[in-house]
């Protein structure tokens, strides 16, 4: 059995979110994000309106179909364009879909907004992708891992994700946390065996299908991901703890660059940006500029 070593991810609690402003608790925040940690905002403003309450409490509109209501793994998403106002997943009915248009949509300025007050040195150059919304039971526990994205590559980009439990119940959103990415890395980087993009992969990128070419670094990404997925003694005995997320919370992550998989919950938003590595105030912090270090090698070129 392998021993593990590494360090678990820090969790910074903000209570008060007057002080959001203050030049201390921005680098302090900046700080534990870029090293792989975790805000933590106990009561950060975010809350539904009755009518939207009302919505969300009923699972015959949230949850439409027989398969749906039944979901134990925390799927079907929603998804919600914030760029074109349009949904892009999802089964609900049509004459719901504008109240379900408007709540992702207040969602996705709430936290742009959020993200600009705690870290300006970003606002430049952050760019907001997709606001999704997980309606479903989780009741599977899902596999510590990294975030890369299959569908829509980053090209090295990080992915910050802040997340919002919305449960009306007032159940907690449960999660393992892991370590940090630089040691997991260390550990798979070197038996990696990154597949490369054939001819039907590079047809959907040319179309838009998916989201432009992976590189070198979302190759290896995809592929360490998997790794860990299916490494049941990493999974098992790896640096890790369980933290509850109370309904009204928000967290806020890199989670490219760190370890986390969903444990329990249902009911939650997050709004996912991706942030280049020159915007950050330490790119050496990046997942990518890891990666390189530890392969010896670019990896922004397409593959």
């Amino acid at each position: 059995m392998t021993t593990y070593t590494g360090e678990i991810a820090n969790i910074l609690e903000l209570a008060d979110t007057t002080t959001l402003d203050r030049a201390d608790i921005r680098a302090e925040a900046i700080k534990t994000l870029e090293n792989g940690g975790i805000i933590y905002l106990p009561q950060p403003g975010f809350t539904l309106s009755d009518a939207e309450f009302r919505f969300v409490s009923d699972a015959s509109v949230t949850l439409p179909t027989k398969a749906e209501k039944r979901s134990q793994n925390g799927r079907p998403t929603i998804i919600y364009n914030p760029e074109t106002g349009r949904l892009e997943r999802s089964r609900i009915r049509s004459r719901q879909r504008p109240q379900l248009t408007a709540l992702l949509d207040r969602y996705a300025q709430w936290s742009t907004d959020l993200v600009h007050r705690l870290f300006p040195a970003y606002q430049a150059g952050i760019v907001r992708d997709r606001t999704t919304y997980r309606p479903c039971e989780r009741a599977a526990t899902q596999g510590l891992h990294v975030d890369a994205s299959y569908g829509r590559p980053t090209g090295g980009q990080s992915m910050l994700r802040v997340f919002c439990n919305i449960n009306p119940e007032e159940r907690v959103r449960t999660w393992r946390v892991g370590e940090t990415f630089e040691p997991f890395a260390r550990r798979y980087v070197a038996s990696a065996r990154p597949k490369q993009d054939g001819a039907l992969e590079k047809l959907l990128a040319r179309f838009g299908i998916t989201k432009g070419h992976r590189t070198a670094y979302d190759l290896l990404m995809e592929d360490i991901r998997s790794q860990v997925k299916r490494d049941r003694d990493y999974q098992a005995q790896a640096p890790q703890k369980v933290v509850d997320f109370p309904a009204g919370s928000v967290w806020i992550a890199l989670t490219d660059l760190v370890l986390h998989g969903a444990v329990s919950g249902q009911h939650s938003l997050d709004q996912t940006f991706f942030v280049p590595d020159e915007i950050m105030t330490d790119p050496d912090r990046s997942s990518l500029h890891i990666l390189e270090r530890l392969t010896g090698r670019s990896l922004r070129a397409s593959a």
